[in-house]
């Protein structure tokens, strides 16, 4: 057996407190380079568990999306739900849509519920618990993969090109990511003491979603839902991404601009509330 002194010792103190934004984000970049590899196995570790024990296995990463959408088509199939004058077909619209919420709903889901899904490495080994917060990425990045391949395949069946702004796509949708994961943060290490924070922030977002474009072109006659969703930052960080995509070009620049400078701001506000209150986690789990 090793003697003690051999053993890392990991000191903390009041002084971690006093860390300052730059401190806390170039910790954050530290720490997420040095667990890479542990990262890289904990996304192993779930993705093989999520779907070795469906019907469908690694299949139902191409059917799950497809059913997310097929609630909205059907509405639009019977006239219950009318999204307005599209460009493009509107399966294809509803996908986009759907797609890009589901990304910064699952960066939320997946950020926010790590540390009380990896409560046992918290408490037993000392892997940076921001490492922890977001090694559920990787597969919420896996899953956009799968889902721009059956973009590609919606595209070709309904002959659908889309233009030259698609080649920028994945920098579009970055700060609509940083914002799911900025808002995953805080709910990590708040829900760690109040369990109930994430349902309650889920569930709003869940309802926001209607005050977004995500299936209807925002069109509105009365003055209050068309305030709501001009004022909506969410409007401008999935509607822009989907019309550079198709058109080239984006509807209202400068609200995509202030909504991608608010993302950035929540992202490293919360990263710096995160490394003030992390110590305390262990303690709630």
């Amino acid at each position: 057996m090793r003697p003690l002194h051999e053993f890392p010792v990991r000191v903390y103190s009041a002084e971690q407190a006093q860390l300052g934004i730059g401190g806390s984000l170039a910790k954050a970049r530290n720490e997420l380079w040095s667990a890479r590899e542990v990262i890289w196995r904990l996304f192993l570790r779930d993705f093989t568990a999520q779907y070795r024990q469906k019907l469908f296995g690694y299949l139902w990463a191409f059917i799950g999306p497809l059913f997310g959408v097929a609630s909205f088509l059907f509405l639009n199939y019977t006239g219950v739900l009318n999204p307005g004058e599209l460009k493009i077909p509107y399966a294809i619209f509803l996908f986009f849509g759907t797609n890009l919420w589901g990304l910064m709903m699952g960066a939320v889901g997946l950020v926010s519920g790590s540390l009380l899904a990896h409560g046992d490495l918290v408490l037993r080994t000392s892997i940076p618990k921001i490492a922890l917060a977001l090694a559920g990425m990787a597969s919420l990045i896996y899953g956009q993969i799968i889902s721009l391949v059956i973009l590609a395949v919606l595209l070709a069946a309904f002959g659908v090109m889309p233009s030259v702004g698609a080649l920028a796509f994945p920098l579009l949708i970055l700060p609509l990511l940083g914002l799911g994961v900025g808002i995953g943060l805080l709910i990590a290490v708040v829900g760690a003491a109040a369990r109930d924070v994430g349902g309650i922030v889920m569930t709003i977002l869940g309802l926001v979603m209607y005050i977004t474009p995500v299936v209807y072109v925002p069109k509105f006659d009365q003055p209050i839902p068309r305030a709501l969703v001009k004022y909506n930052p969410l409007s401008y960080l999935i509607d822009e991404p989907r019309n550079m995509f198709f058109t080239g070009s984006m509807q209202h620049p400068v609200a995509f601009i202030a909504a991608v400078a608010l993302a950035g701001a929540i992202l490293v506000l919360a990263t710096h509330g995160f490394y003030l209150i992390q110590d305390k986690v262990a303690e709630r789990l």
